[in-house]
């Protein structure tokens, strides 16, 4: 039997689902699929000593990629027998990785079909190198394969592997919620996400939105909740009420079968009273929508978002219409963004009464349309790509002058506050004189407060609560 040993380098703060699918997909497979967790180097090097693995992998997101590099050349050092494979968006849409990353080969795309193939032709002792779906390291060359065929029916995959984490992270095994995925794929191009790169890679290879029956997925929600508990449910999924149809079914099983309160996201120009009307009587309690910026401009051209300021208002106000809370999520540092373009942000999300308001500093992964345009308006170059971080709310990577840059980097700490609590805008020059460290601290802080607030009334111990704050400052720094 292959031993096929995940590595995660640090603590999550939710569960890593494509590690736990990927890892369900394996075992199905006869694979031994194991995990090391730790945040200390030393300590992943001697479970390896421990576990023998055969073969190692590797889920990355970019920015967070670059200390896994050090682990990876370690590694491969002290063990040159193990494969190791990486995945995820990272290596998808950056695969110049291979170049840089001391791995033997990178996944593109999904890999619930092309990761047991590779497996299977590795315990055969078969070439590897013809395997679809990667890119290898053939000794001083790089081998690109076939890309390989989506996997159209969702049905057909094993529940995620949740124990392999849950064993070894009480944490997460704890938290009164539990996130889960319905399906795959989004139609719209808006030019700082993966999914338009996604699609024009994969236009040919399958279906790019699948959705997994409404059985299979209350089935799988129930089978978590009953093993785990779960008091109320994250939908992941870019846009949760897509398929009216699918929706409707979901929303009468749901509210039958499961009958916990549940958060999914929305698009504002999908949103109607119809909709809202399932969304609540099924027990949702929190929508998420992204609002991105207030400038009609940015948003429409720059981002491609094709939405109106008065479609996002009108969701608004039906969400609490409805008695919904409302999440949005927002960017800042984007090309072309001036103090007067943020300004509109900020008062559009006043407009729109959030009780949950977020911004982040837009990140300009490699390949993305939006960091095209970032590279061809003269706010970034292709040389401070290595500049990047994992950590989205500290301070934008793009060139600005240094007043615009500084009241970005300044408002996006106060963010929150301001939309929350509009009368303290009239009081930003003074919260400006704060040093960054301490309003980088007074965000975090702020954040928790309010997500404690309009969460879903739940149980939980004050120890796991403290456990989950210093994981949270852990994860984000203080």
């Amino acid at each position: 039997m292959i031993n096929f040993t995940w590595i995660v380098y640090g603590k999550l703060l939710t569960e890593q689902m494509s590690i736990m699918t990927l890892s369900a997909v394996l075992k199905s497979k006869g694979v031994n699929s194991l995990l090391i967790y730790s945040s200390r180097q030393k300590e992943i090097l001697d479970k390896i000593d421990l576990l023998k693995p055969q073969v190692i992998g590797y889920s990355l997101m970019y920015g967070s990629h670059w200390k896994y590099y050090e682990l990876s050349r370690k590694i491969k050092k002290q063990y040159p027998h193990i494969l190791q494979v990486a995945g995820g968006p990272f290596t998808t849409f950056y695969p110049q990785a291979i170049n840089e990353f001391p791995v033997d080969a990178i996944a593109i795309g999904e890999a619930d079909l092309s990761l047991p193939n590779l497996i299977e032709n590795f315990q055969k002792k078969g070439d590897l190198k013809d395997t679809k779906g990667f890119y290898f390291r053939v000794g001083d060359k790089i081998k690109k394969t076939e890309l390989k065929n989506l996997l159209n029916n969702l049905d057909e995959l094993p529940f995620p592997d949740r124990k392999l984490f849950y064993e070894q992270d009480s944490l997460l095994k704890n938290q009164e919620f539990k996130s889960f995925l319905s399906g795959r794929g989004c139609p719209y191009p808006c030019t700082y996400c993966f999914n338009h790169k996604f699609n024009e890679m994969f236009r040919d290879k399958g279906k790019l939105i699948r959705r997994k029956s409404v059985d299979y997925f209350i089935e799988e929600i129930k089978e978590t909740k009953d093993n785990y508990g779960c008091q109320f449910a994250i939908f992941e999924d870019d846009i949760f009420v897509m398929d009216k149809v699918w929706l409707e079914d979901f929303c009468h099983k749901f509210k039958i079968k499961v009958g916990i309160p549940y958060i999914c996201y929305v698009r504002a120009d999908m949103v109607n009273e119809n909709i809202l009307k399932l969304l609540k009587e099924s027990g949702c309690h929190i929508v998420r929508m992204a609002i991105e910026t207030g400038n009609e401009g940015i948003r429409n051209t720059i981002l491609r978002r094709n939405m109106k300021d008065e479609t996002i208002i009108r969701a608004s106000d039906l969400i609490h219409n409805y008695g919904l809370k409302l999440s949005v999520s927002n960017m800042t540092g984007l090309p072309t963004e001036t103090v007067d373009t943020l300004n509109d942000t900020v008062n559009l999300n006043i407009r729109c009464r959030p009780e949950h308001p977020t911004i982040q500093f837009f990140m300009p992964y490699p390949n993305m349309e939006l960091s095209m345009i970032a590279i061809e308006k003269g706010y970034f170059s292709e040389d401070l790509f290595k500049r990047i971080p994992a950590n989205t709310w500290r301070f934008t990577p793009l060139i600005f002058d240094k007043r615009t840059k500084r009241t970005m980097e300044k408002t996006q700490k106060l963010f929150t506050l301001i939309v929350r609590f509009p009368r303290i805008k009239k009081y930003v020059k003074l919260f400006f004189l704060l040093p960054d460290h301490l309003l980088y601290l007074l965000s975090m802080v702020v954040k928790i407060i309010i997500v404690k607030g309009y969460f879903p009334p739940t149980r939980v111990s004050i120890i796991q609560r403290l456990r989950a704050f210093m994981r949270f400052f852990s994860f984000y720094g203080w």
